[in-house]
């Protein structure tokens, strides 16, 4: 599907998307960076009139990090995110969840910086120390323009990558395979460079709101049992009839790389491949 038609279905899912969330209240109002996070290195970041809006800074010299002050076994984990303006394309604004071990387990959102559309998104998971499992869509919108929403929903059974409430990636348990529910992880955001940037159009600045932490909190490598209770309501969510049709669609129609189908990387497909949905 291309041209008129294309951007008309986007414009559907989007406003679909838009209104399941509101029915059912998941995503919950802004809350104050200091009160939930911290920074871990690089630049100060510029906190906007002490409340939920952060601006990262990326130099010649450093990036910028941040992290949650809590640990999580489970939740719905959001961010609103504008990326910076750049024909570099090393320069990575990315949100991730994240375990502190040896073998740790990951969740990543990473947009990659353009000379023009189409804008990447490169997704990622870290399995046990195991990584390399990249899914990559291009972006039906400008993600430089304007903020859009970056969540993760990590419960018992599955994971589930939103992008403005669209999911594009679903990670489901599976006996034969690894499934993250053994470390606890934290909330982390950074942007930085890994190729040459242009001078002239420095220092680039990502920009991050807050939302709502809808997490069990925990402590270090405590997955204690209460983060699997159905009582929170991200414990008992699996896809709707709507937002499966949107996940087909959008897998569809703007996954760019899998590495599930890529042979010349795998001869043989990875294990946990037969755990997407």
């Amino acid at each position: 599907m291309r041209g008129s038609n294309q951007k008309i279905l986007l414009m559907a899912m989007v406003v679909v998307a838009a209104v399941a969330t509101a029915r059912g209240g998941e995503l919950g109002g802004f809350v104050t960076w200091s009160n939930n996070y911290y920074q871990t290195w690089g630049h100060q970041p510029l906190v906007i009139n002490k409340t939920s809006e952060l601006h990262l800074t990326l130099d010649h010299n450093s990036g910028t990090g941040f992290e949650s002050l809590s640990l999580y076994g489970s939740g719905s984990f959001n961010v609103k995110i504008k990326a910076p303006e750049t024909k570099s394309t090393g320069i990575i604004t990315s949100f991730y969840l994240f375990s502190r071990s040896s073998r740790h387990d990951e969740l990543c959102f990473q947009i990659l910086g353009s000379n023009g559309p189409p804008y990447l998104l490169n997704t990622n998971m870290y399995l046990f120390g195991e990584g390399g499992k990249e899914q990559r869509f291009r972006l039906w919108f400008d993600p430089t323009k304007d903020y859009h929403s970056y969540r993760f929903l990590w419960n018992p059974n599955q994971l589930v990558f939103y992008v403005d409430d669209i999911p594009i990636r679903v990670y489901s348990k599976n006996p034969a395979a690894y499934y993250p529910m053994g470390q606890t992880m934290f909330i982390m955001g950074s942007v930085k460079n890994v190729s040459i940037m242009d001078p002239k159009q420095m220092p680039y600045i990502a920009k991050f709101q807050a939302t709502k932490i809808e997490g069990c909190k925990t402590m270090f490598m405590d997955m204690d049992k209460k983060c699997t209770n159905p009582s929170f309501w991200w414990n008992r969510k699996q896809l709707n009839s709507t937002e499966r049709k949107l996940y087909i669609k959008a897998r569809n129609m703007y996954l760019d790389y899998d590495y599930c189908s890529d042979r010349k990387r795998y001869r043989q497909m990875p294990q946990e491949c037969r755990s997407y949905s």
